[in-house]
């Protein structure tokens, strides 16, 4: 049997900054590029949440001391892993 190794999708970053705004392909690309990364950020807290949850249940009493750098680290990413569209990001710039 040959190995089979997975082959993913990456996706292209496109930047509000690089495109045309009269084009709306390039700025359906903007947008999707922006909520996908927003989305993985999204994934990669939760994943932690997960670790965090699986921690405390399994350490009983003990939770407080060998959770505590997953706590951290759950707290650390919270701010900046929120879902927050591309609406704030995207300049709505007439002249572009």
């Amino acid at each position: 049997m040959a190995n089979r190794v997975a082959e993913f999708k990456r996706w292209k970053k496109v930047s509000f900054d690089d495109i045309d705004y009269n084009d709306p392909v390039q700025l359906r690309a903007a947008q999707e590029s922006e909520l996908q990364h927003q989305w993985v950020k999204q994934y990669a807290l939760r994943v932690v949440r997960d670790a965090l949850k699986m921690c405390y249940e399994t350490r009983g009493v003990n939770a407080n001391e060998d959770c505590k750098d997953l706590a951290l680290k759950y707290l650390e990413m919270l701010p900046s892993h929120r879902l927050h569209g591309y609406v704030g990001i995207q300049r709505n710039d007439p002249s572009k």
